[in-house]
């Protein structure tokens, strides 16, 4: 993966970062040849999984039961990078008005807005995901992690300083918010503030120093800023961690390829 494949993942604002994608697909209908289409990538496993939830899902009567059917198989299709499927088990989710399933159908959009890869394709997630998020909202206005990720849908629209408002209202509620640091800390590298990037990188890190995702996000920032040597030392030190993620590991690797 080169520099900038990487730089892309990392302004996608994506919470994970992704080393290798599945092959990404529009899924027309809901049968079983949708699955033995994908069988080079899909393992015995899950497609028995794929199977087993559709057939529990469609015999259910029962509603908790049915969301959790449903939003499993979202979680599938989300696995295999299958986002189209993945929308439509939150359009399902979505038809019940309970919050255990509108909360549900939220983070199915939002992580498919996440690995989207189409920028058109990404705001229509967001969008979806947005609304959902607003309505939950109404029902619980505290909610900061619902807040969050209102407010990095809001990034896609023509308003993307509206999500920034919302992060820096989650900030001044709880100083210690990391899903909101982190978010800044991200729309900081996009906008090409590195300095304000690093301090909210070491921000997390001083709250705590396993966060290895805020580690590789400021060997990135101090990279972009083309401070190479401190970006080779922060990369150093997220890859002599035994625990740390792989995908962080690889991902840090291959940056430093290019200085």
């Amino acid at each position: 993966m080169s520099r900038q494949q990487i730089l892309v993942v990392v302004v996608s604002l994506a919470a994970v970062v992704l080393i290798y994608q599945l092959p990404r697909v529009v899924v027309e209908n809901e049968t079983t040849a949708e699955v033995k289409s994908h069988d080079f990538s899909i393992s015995d496993e899950d497609q028995q999984a794929f199977a087993s939830l559709r057939q529990q899902l469609k015999a259910s009567e029962d509603i908790k039961k049915s969301i959790n059917f449903a939003d499993s198989l979202a979680q599938l299709y989300l696995k295999y990078q299958m986002t189209d499927s993945a929308a439509k088990y939150a359009a399902y989710l979505q038809s019940d008005s309970s919050v255990a399933a509108q909360q549900a159908a939220a983070m199915v959009y939002y992580r498919a807005f996440e690995m989207a890869s189409q920028p058109d394709k990404a705001r229509q997630l967001a969008a979806q995901a947005g609304d959902v998020f607003r309505n939950l909202l109404e029902t619980d206005p505290t909610n900061s992690s619902w807040k969050n990720k209102l407010a990095m849908t809001l990034m896609t629209t023509e308003a993307p300083m509206a999500g920034v408002q919302l992060l820096r209202e989650v900030l001044a509620e709880d100083p210690e918010n990391r899903e909101a640091t982190l978010n800044l800390g991200l729309l900081a590298i996009r906008s090409g503030q590195y300095e304000r990037a690093t301090e909210r990188f070491e921000r997390l890190l001083a709250l705590d120093t396993s966060d290895y995702e805020a580690l590789f996000y400021l060997g990135v920032a101090h990279a972009e800023s083309e401070n190479n040597e401190a970006a080779k030392e922060v990369f150093e030190q997220l890859m002599s961690k035994q625990d740390a993620d792989p995908a962080l590991k690889a991902t840090a690797s291959n940056y430093m390829k290019d200085f």
